[in-house]
């Protein structure tokens, strides 16, 4: 069998994220995991990591093809430093770094010397870009190497295509997810209007009173009883509730 070009495998990862089945919009996790895979497969290296930061409210998520490297790129977050974090506050690439050198111990004092002890030699981070100014880079891929053959600029080109589709399929999932949310809320607040609109009119013809004072009564009655008014026009609506005047 004719292994596929790394031109053929890129293609393949772009119909699988065009195809949106790797993952639910509430949850990126499945395209993270597949940046990470191809990543290692198509760029030559030893282990890849994804980070991923939403936005300033969402918390970050990982992924790596490695569990060790996994744990690592979490604590380098904290510690505010390694190509990822360099890559995803910058949004800028960080080039091919030999780990063992003088540069990375200075840019990297705690990341470095630690992926040296997984067997890491060199490192390089991409950016993931988002598509709006409000949000313009979502996080970065980190791509790592246990031998000394550089990352080249054709390498970290092509990666950096792999980070553009990906980071688009990301921000259109959440813009997604995000309608589904403001449709729910808009469901449920038409769905509290009916009800209320419900229990004044039954309020009214119950007491005998304007619809406007039925729902001066129904007001009062949640407010002095510290309750959501659309529950307590439920419960009129379903007799469950007599509110006198």
């Amino acid at each position: 069998m004719t292994t596929p070009t790394p031109e053929q495998q890129l293609a393949h990862m772009f119909v699988e994220l065009a195809g949106g089945t790797v993952t639910e919009p509430s949850d990126p996790s499945g395209i993270l995991a597949m940046l990470a895979a191809h990543s290692t497969r198509l760029l030559a290296a030893r282990a890849s990591s994804v980070l991923y930061v939403p936005d300033d409210r969402a918390p970050r998520q990982l992924a790596s093809t490695d569990q060790e490297l996994l744990h690592l790129e979490e604590s380098a977050v904290e510690w505010g430093e390694g190509p990822g974090y360099d890559a995803h506050r910058s949004g800028r690439r960080v080039p091919d770094t030999p780990l063992d050198s003088d540069e990375a111990h200075r840019r990297w004092p705690q990341y470095a010397p630690r992926a040296v002890k997984l067997g890491h030699r060199r490192a390089a981070a991409l950016p993931l870009p988002g598509r709006s100014a409000e949000q313009p880079v979502l996080g970065a891929l980190i791509l790592l190497r246990s031998d000394d053959t550089p990352f080249t600029a054709e390498v970290l080109t092509l990666g950096q295509s792999l980070t553009a589709v990906a980071g688009q399929v990301l921000a259109r999932e959440r813009e997604v997810s995000e309608s589904r949310a403001l449709a729910d809320q808009l469901g449920q607040a038409l769905t509290s209007r009916v009800i209320i609109e419900q229990a004044k009119g039954v309020l009214a013809a119950r007491l005998s009173v304007p619809v406007d004072e039925a729902f001066r009564l129904l007001r009062g009655y949640a407010r002095s009883h510290q309750r959501r008014l659309a529950e307590v026009a439920r419960e009129v609506v379903h007799e469950d509730l007599k509110i006198t005047g």
